[in-house]
């Protein structure tokens, strides 16, 4: 005769051991169909951006190999949610740049009408446009370090570990409508055209890739100049520096530039408590307890 006992109902009260936190719950499998379901949409709308996704891979990949500022794999702990950052974010950050340029012409439409950037010397207006973006650009990332709510966003792309070109993609979409609408909205209420946007976007995006790739080159004049990883990488130290925000000048000029001498970051993160992974997560983080209870910006 059998000894074994017999099976016994789940204990409700029995708190869950690690083995049962591997296990799918529901909402863990309904995130990761939603993650599916928005890779999908985006794999299908951006067919040309995948192609150019894989140019980047090619590009970085072995140059991070070559000159690497620290050894680290490839295919790193969150590759996939930053992949899918990278993939998906761009769609909801046009649409959110849209619907800000239009609630900004409510008030400011007439200043549209007077087409300011046409009536300037060509040289004159490409000035103010770069000063526009420098600036810019400068105050509204300022401004999510210094704004607990705007960190909330903000906290989601400090939330990296293991700095790569892929993971500059790592950014909360609302974050990015509020730093590029700084420079953006300007530039559109003051009559400059649309090339100047593309050019803009263009600009950033490979800054972004190029500031946050895991290479040790240290570009001795340019330094100065345009953000180079040695200078990026301090601004997203686990040091509380709170320093370089924008391009080394401008930072000099406000007096939070940071680039000590053989000296580099220990780390990088941040305290709050960001998911480390999964990109729903990580978008619906800013509106949780969590992050209005958190530690605060950095």
């Amino acid at each position: 005769m059998s000894t074994n006992p017999a099976p016994q109902p789940p204990d409700p009260t029995r708190r869950p051991t690690p083995a049962d936190r591997d296990r799918p719950t529901r909402s863990g499998v309904a995130i990761g169909l939603l993650t599916v379901a928005l890779l999908v949409v985006a794999l299908v709308t951006r067919g040309a951006g995948v192609v150019g996704i894989a140019v980047l891979f090619l590009i970085f990949v072995p140059m991070e190999k070559l000159f690497a500022f620290r050894p680290q794999k490839v295919f790193r702990r969150g590759f996939l949610t930053d992949m899918t950052h990278l993939l998906v974010n761009n769609i909801l950050i046009t649409v959110g740049l849209l619907v800000a340029i239009v609630v900004a012409l409510i008030p400011f439409f007439w200043l549209r009408n007077l087409d300011i950037a046409a009536s300037m010397p060509p040289a004159v207006a490409v000035v103010v446009a770069l000063l526009i973006v420098l600036f810019g650009q400068y105050w509204a990332h300022r401004l999510t370090h210094t704004v607990p709510f705007l960190w909330r966003f903000h906290s989601v792309h400090h939330s990296i570990e293991d700095m790569d070109w892929l993971a500059s993609a790592r950014v909360h979409p609302l974050d990015q409508v509020f730093t590029h609408a700084a420079v953006v909205i300007p530039l559109y209420l003051l009559g400059f055209n649309a090339a100047v946007f593309g050019g803009v976007v263009v600009f950033f995006t490979f800054l972004a890739l190029f500031q946050h790739a895991n290479v040790r080159i240290r570009f001795p004049v340019v330094r100065w100049v345009i953000n180079t990883p040695e200078w990026h990488h301090w601004h997203h130290a686990l040091d509380p520096i709170n320093k370089n925000f924008g391009t080394p000048a401008i930072d000099k000029l406000f007096g939070t530039a940071y680039m000590p001498h053989g000296k580099y970051p220990s780390g990088f993160g941040t305290s709050e408590p960001v998911p480390p992974v999964g990109y729903v997560r990580q978008l619906a983080y800013p509106f949780t307890t969590p992050a209005r209870t958190g530690s605060g910006q950095r």
